[in-house]
């Protein structure tokens, strides 16, 4: 069944520069930064959690695997597992130590938007070495580059949460895995995504952590999703749904139509399972302040500051344009020593 927040398919109505608007430099430069924020927003980086030794990929079936030896004791095996929701097929990867005899508490990863369970499995894998069973998935029309079916001009923050709430079933019901210590971990609107499902289903899950999550998206929505269609402005071709400019998403009349008149606050914070929350004070997209007003929201919160992190925590993270703006980072030793603390704390 489709989630009732679906709206139209159709693209956003195109907007044209009419030929005699005359933009003098100072406007033109506010409305491209305007532009570079929103899509650092919704591509949140190319490469979530990517620190260049992801391990290899199954693409043949659900049954294949590879193993990566680790240690004496330790091989963390990778397998597809697929899911589904409404007819389309939800590409995953999980990875697990192979040598385990007992069922193994779970982590579900959710990427930020425009990106693949790639830009997860570099967390899905150090998770697996902590002795976790992690997964990361595609989203159904999250990316151009998934694995999982389903259209990009269909995508909405709630198709996620369906795709999500598919894949944790599919999860829970996996041999090696100890369905009553499942957790949550999303970054940015993954992040976003998988606070609205904790909160739908408390039970479920015994934990969450969120990296930045994207609470503001409604505000950027209403905020920019005005400009609609650029045309030809110069050299940078055509900007389409609001979205074909360094390989953004396409924001569709579907997903502006679903979320811009959503109050996220209402609908987080009933979670009474504990929450860590991690974000970088310098976010320049989703400002921590959104973290601070959610952590008082949730009954068992911390919020964990990485001093001078933007909105990713790895050169990876900050993908393209925040290339172009000449920012770097690299925090994933802070990161994970917190991810791997909170998670062991409750197990």
């Amino acid at each position: 069944m489709q989630p009732k927040y679906m709206q139209s398919n159709a693209c956003v109505s195109v907007v044209y520069i009419q030929n005699n608007v005359v933009w003098d430099m100072k406007k033109t430069v506010i409305v491209l930064m305007g532009f570079i924020a929103v899509a650092m927003c919704f591509t949140a980086c190319s490469s979530d959690g990517d620190n260049g030794s992801m391990p290899p990929e199954n693409t043949e079936n659900e049954e294949t695997t590879d193993s990566v030896q680790t240690g004496e004791e330790l091989v963390v095996d990778s397998a597809e597992v697929w899911s589904e929701r409404d007819g389309n097929r939800i590409f995953g990867m999980m990875y697990y130590n192979s040598a385990s005899s007992k069922k193994l508490p779970a982590v579900i990863l959710s990427h930020s938007s425009s990106l693949t369970h790639e830009a997860m499995s570099g967390y899905a894998l150090a998770i697996s070495k902590m002795g976790y069973a992690a997964y990361c998935f595609d989203f159904c029309g999250g990316s151009d580059k998934s694995k999982s079916e389903g259209k990009t001009d269909e995508m909405t923050v709630f198709t996620e949460v369906e795709d999500l709430r598919s894949v944790v079933k599919t999860v829970k019901s996996q041999a090696n895995v100890e369905p009553s210590q499942v957790y949550l971990l999303g970054s940015s609107q993954g992040g976003l995504v998988s606070a609205l499902l904790a909160d739908e289903c408390p039970d479920d899950f015994a934990g969450m952590i969120l990296f930045y999550p994207a609470f503001n998206i409604p505000e950027m929505v209403n905020q920019f999703s005005g400009f609609g269609n650029w045309g030809d402005f110069g050299d940078f071709g055509n900007w389409g749904d609001f979205g074909d400019f360094g390989g953004m998403m396409s924001m569709s009349e579907a997903y502006i139509n679903s979320i811009k008149d959503f109050d996220v606050w209402s609908h987080i914070g009933k979670f009474s399972k504990p929450v860590c929350i991690i974000h970088g004070t310098a976010d320049m997209i989703v400002p921590i302040s959104n973290s601070e007003k959610a952590v008082g929201l949730y009954p068992s919160a911390t919020l964990n500051k990485i001093e001078g992190a933007n909105h990713g925590f790895n050169t990876a993270n900050l993908g393209s344009m925040g290339s172009m703006m000449g920012a770097s980072a690299d925090y994933d030793s802070v990161v994970l020593p917190i991810v791997e603390s909170f998670l062991k704390s409750y197990k």
